[in-house]
């Protein structure tokens, strides 16, 4: 039996995956483990945004002077001045909120989950330019009239990892990245349904599952 977990930024197809081995048998529903990896994403996506970036790897790039791009028009100016001046001051990727919720399990984001499988991340379809900000990409923009390259801040980073790059979970083994979190919250849920088959006593495995809920993850 292989359980996938699959986390993908709409509507680019990023995925990491992580297997679990015939051991994973014992449990026929995953959606408890599902939920404590849940937590777990949501807080580790709040710190990336709250940081921004910064818990996760290199710092968003900002705008600042000589990349700021200029709003044209009656009013325009400067970006950060133009956003400042409508009462936006939380900075990039937080001008409306609705990336961040999506990216943080809120509003817009992946919910999809099965007694055997779960994804998570942002939904394309609620906030569409969320991967063009994941990517960096070239977009047009009727704001600015005119075609604007954006600089690449990762909306779902672990360890250094963005997702969609490569498969993070093969690098992250480490202590205190989410995959490693992860592999351990699956161990722990699979030690749980063990000892309550063998009529023994789960309390050390409660005890790991509660020590990940309460770490941060990078």
């Amino acid at each position: 039996m292989v359980v996938k977990l699959d986390m993908t930024v709409s509507p680019d197809p990023g995925k990491l995956a992580a297997g679990v081995h015939q051991w994973g048998s014992l449990i026929q529903d995953w959606r408890p483990v599902w939920s404590d990896i849940r937590e777990v994403y949501d807080r580790h996506q709040v710190e990336h945004f709250a940081s921004k970036g910064a818990s996760t790897g290199p710092k968003w790039a900002g705008n600042s002077d000589p990349d700021v791009p200029n709003v044209p028009g009656r009013g325009g100016g400067p970006y950060d001045k133009w956003k400042e001046r409508r009462g936006h001051t939380g900075g990039a990727l937080l001008m409306t909120g609705l990336l961040r919720d999506a990216a943080t399990g809120k509003h817009g984001s992946l919910q999809k989950e099965t007694a055997t499988t779960m994804e998570m991340g942002v939904d394309g379809r609620t906030v569409p330019y969320a991967i063009d900000h994941h990517q960096g990409n070239a977009v047009d923009s009727a704001l600015f009239r005119r075609v604007v390259q954006l600089k690449q801040r990762p909306v779902i980073r672990m360890a250094g990892s963005v997702l969609g790059d490569k498969s993070v979970f093969d690098a992250q083994s480490n202590r205190g990245t989410f995959g490693y979190a992860v592999r351990q919250l699956v161990q722990a849920h699979i030690v749980k349904r063990r000892q309550i088959a063998l009529d023994g006593n789960p309390a050390a495995a409660d005890r790991t599952i509660a020590t990940i809920l309460a770490s941060r993850t990078r």
